[in-house]
């Protein structure tokens, strides 16, 4: 079930066809396009699958290829160079030769493979965290499109309420200069006193400079949601108004509930929990031996014209730390200490999530109350400046009051507005700290960049 506050009808026509439509959808969409911030988080997300394809990469061979060039007459040398040349002669035996080599080059080249095996855990650990990172960014995202929306929503309807109040303060103009026209007529047939055309005549000089302020006031409103939606802000727009939407019957304990199953911080939070337990076990595995497997094929000639010698060599290594300071020792301590920080980190978030459901909650039955009283005020203002009007004209009341009656009615006219906007934004903020504020929209999104 669902209570509909509609707009007031001078609102709804005061709609200008010649500036270009804009709604509250629309204005989601542009900024999750536009928004600076909606921008970098996007740029995290992709670099984020960079990272997990860069892990990934660790369990793959590493290929690569030496080359070097030798010009020497060590003896040491000139030997070993020969050999790999396969140019090796008997006559290279001769004592004096072996002591006294002439210069000889060497022009080498070597592929060198490199398949990794264990090495204490940092591919699989890599990997595994770089997976939750990406998910710590995809929530990131979420996280950040909420709040933008949220203050997208908050913007549009202060933009929206700006733009009432120049409509509220219009019309009390209007009805103003009416009874300004009254007051000139009763006063020339002197069934008043000048004070009564004087106090008139005020009386629409002040709604005049108000609406002068309503009007600038809906300037920058505009500019402030242009501001949000990342677009220019001077563009001038059509705001279509937006309804207000209360589900009846969901109460504290639903809200709650669906907090937890969908606010991004407390996942966000769990995900870095779980990264620090992976750094744990990455700092238990510097206890053991690294295997590796390596693979060598090597060509060395004098000259790069003819042909020489080549080799290829298979290795299997192992390497294991004995003792490294107790530095391993501190390294457990120190991701054990990380470890229980983001389990409190974790809980703490957990409370505040629960702290901000239950404020936004009450905030909005709050704000729903006033808006009921709000409503109530508008009409028994109404109705008095009614009666005060009727007893004016037939000389039974005075100036004074009949602009009393008429201030009441623009002041609880005004405190309407801001009530219903701030129950629709009571209401924004609730699903905003329940993590579903745009769920429809992200959803779609999501599906749009294939983001997740």
């Amino acid at each position: 079930m669902f209570l509909f506050i509609p707009t007031p009808a001078y609102l709804a026509d005061s709609s200008n066809s010649s500036l270009p439509i804009l709604t509250l959808p629309s204005a989601f969409e542009q900024a999750l396009e536009k928004n600076p911030v909606m921008q970098q988080a996007r740029a995290s997300v992709k670099e984020a699958n960079a990272r997990v394809g860069q892990a990934i990469s660790a369990f793959f061979p590493k290929v690569n290829l030496d080359m070097g060039y030798m010009h020497s007459d060590n003896p040491v040398m000139v030997f070993s160079n020969k050999l790999n040349q396969a140019a090796f002669t008997p006559s290279d035996f001769d004592v004096e030769r072996l002591n006294n080599p002439d210069y000889r080059d060497n022009w080498q080249y070597k592929f060198v493979m490199i398949q990794p095996i264990f090495n204490q855990g940092r591919e699989y650990i890599g990997y595994k965290t770089s997976k939750l990172a990406r998910s710590i960014a995809d929530l990131g995202y979420m996280q950040a499109a909420q709040s933008i929306l949220f203050v997208v929503e908050k913007a549009y309807c202060q933009a929206l309420l700006a733009k009432e109040k120049v409509e509220v303060l219009r019309l009390a103009l209007k009805t103003a200069n009416q009874h300004e026209m009254l007051a000139q007529k009763r006063y020339q047939a002197g069934l008043v006193l000048k004070s009564d055309l004087l106090g008139a005549m005020v009386y629409r000089t002040k709604v005049e400079r108000q609406l002068f302020k309503a009007e600038s006031d809906y300037r920058i409103a505009l500019a402030a949601l242009n501001s949000a939606m990342g677009g220019d802000q001077s563009a001038q727009w059509d705001i279509r108004p937006v309804n207000f939407e209360d589900k009846s019957g969901n109460t504290l304990s639903y809200w709650l509930d669906t907090a937890r199953r969908y606010r991004p911080e407390y996942f966000i939070a769990k995900r870095q929990q779980e990264i620090t337990e992976y750094e744990h076990r990455q700092a238990l595995f510097r206890f053991l031996p690294s295997f590796n497997l390596t693979g060598i094929y090597e060509g060395d000639r004098q000259n790069l014209a003819y042909f020489g010698g080549d080799s290829w060599s298979l290795m299997a290594t192992m390497s294991m730390n004995l003792f490294n300071g107790f530095g391993d020792v501190a390294a457990v301590s120190a991701a054990d200490a990380d470890r229980k920080r983001a389990a409190a980190r974790l809980r703490q978030v957990q409370q505040q999530i629960e702290l901000q459901v239950r404020q936004a909650f009450f905030r909005f039955q709050t704000a729903k109350k006033q808006l009921k009283v709000a409503k109530a005020a508008v009409k028994q203002a109404k109705e008095g400046q009614k009666i005060l009007r009727n007893r004016y004209s037939n000389g039974l009341a005075l100036m004074v009051e009949l602009l009393a009656a008429d201030t009441s009615v623009k002041e609880t006219m005004l405190e309407e507005a801001a009530a219903r906007f701030d129950a629709r934004l009571a209401w924004s903020e609730l699903r905003r700290m329940a993590g579903v504020l745009g769920k429809e929209i992200l959803n779609k999104d999501k599906d749009n960049n294939g983001q997740r």
